[in-house]
């Protein structure tokens, strides 16, 4: 008995001796990999964390008629906190106060951060029907007009700005066919549309439908 157990406690440290380094090796390597793993679960958790504390304040800031500071938060949550859900509210917030500032440009370039790096796409849709809006009071219709791409959820939005610019430009037929369409999607403010395209000027008849003028020969 005493030998069997010399035996094996002998197969043991051969072993030990031939494959221990290397085990103790992987599960060094593996303690650090799992260590790193937590911590970086920590590390998005706090992130996450304070970006929301930020946005917080951002709001706050706009609730008090304060648009400089808002704008300026906005900014520095964005730079700190680029691509997430919550720099991309962050920058929705600050274009609408910098047009409450009468300041477009600065607006633009927030909401095409949005565009350039979100990936949430009801964010980059909503930036988008943002932006063409600030493009068009710039007077800028074709560029406002090409912005909009939206995702079927949001055409009914974009279909009734396009008719809103197309208006403003004097484009009857372009205004009511945007408006019919904004009409028939989903979700859309019927009774508000309604009222844009009733109040626009009334379709000119076409001249193989006007009266003649032409006397008869005699």
């Amino acid at each position: 008995m005493v030998a069997a157990d010399d035996e094996q406690l002998d197969r043991l440290r051969e072993f030990w001796a031939q494959y221990g380094k290397a085990l103790m090796l992987g599960l060094a390597v593996g303690a650090t990999l799992l260590a790193s793993w937590f911590g970086w679960q920590t590390w998005q958790a706090r992130q996450q964390t304070d970006a929301a504390l930020a946005f917080h304040q951002i709001e706050q800031l706009s609730a008090a008629h304060q648009p400089q500071q808002a704008i300026e938060a906005a900014r520095k949550l964005a730079a700190d906190h680029s691509g997430t859900v919550y720099a991309a509210l962050a920058l929705l917030v600050g274009a609408h106060e910098s047009m409450g500032q009468n300041d477009p440009t600065k607006a633009a370039i927030y909401l095409q951060k949005i565009i350039d790096q979100t990936k949430e796409p009801a964010l980059v849709a909503v930036a988008r029907l943002r932006l063409a809006r600030v493009e068009w009071a710039q007077n800028k219709p074709d560029a406002a007009l090409a912005t909009q791409t939206p995702p079927a959820s949001f055409v009914p939005l974009y279909d009734e700005l396009t008719g809103d610019i197309e208006a403003s430009q004097k484009h009857w037929a372009a205004a009511r066919s945007a408006y019919e369409q904004a009409l028939a999607g989903p979700g859309a403010d019927t009774a508000f549309i309604r009222i844009k395209l009733d109040n626009l000027p009334a379709q000119e008849k076409s001249s193989a439908s006007a009266p003649s003028t032409e006397k008869s020969p005699s």
